[in-house]
């Protein structure tokens, strides 16, 4: 008996962006949605601090330009600092700045050096 030839990816093979938008365009959807289908997922990521005796705390990094008030951090009863951000997946510097004054995240070893002395933390999503 002949194998019969059948079409498709190999097993265990994810489907690439462009066969992706192929299908898409053969079955007649919209292009819209070829960005639906292509669009990465963000995921909800919490920064968290304890610093009891601070007044104001903010997390900066890559996902804000660093910009140093762009994304507060609210204050539980026990002095815990924490805020959810929408993070795309990979790899994030950050650092906390506390009462105006740049902090390290006490919680996370992993770090890079920078060009200005200090050291950003790293998260990865």
């Amino acid at each position: 008996m002949a194998k019969k030839k059948t079409q498709g990816r190999a097993p265990g093979k994810a489907a690439s962006a462009k066969a992706v938008k192929n299908t898409i365009a053969k079955s007649g959807t919209k292009a819209s949605q070829t960005k639906v289908a292509l669009k990465t997922t963000k995921k909800k990521t919490t920064f968290s601090l304890h610093a009891p005796d601070a007044a104001k705390v903010f997390a900066a990094g890559c996902f804000n330009d660093w910009s140093p008030t762009a994304t507060p951090l609210e204050k539980d009863k026990e002095g815990t600092w924490t805020c959810a951000v929408l993070l795309e997946p990979g790899e994030h510097e950050y650092r906390f700045v506390v009462d105006d004054v740049w902090w390290d995240d006490p919680l996370n070893r992993m770090r890079r050096w920078t060009e200005f002395g200090c050291e950003n933390c790293i998260l990865i999503v």
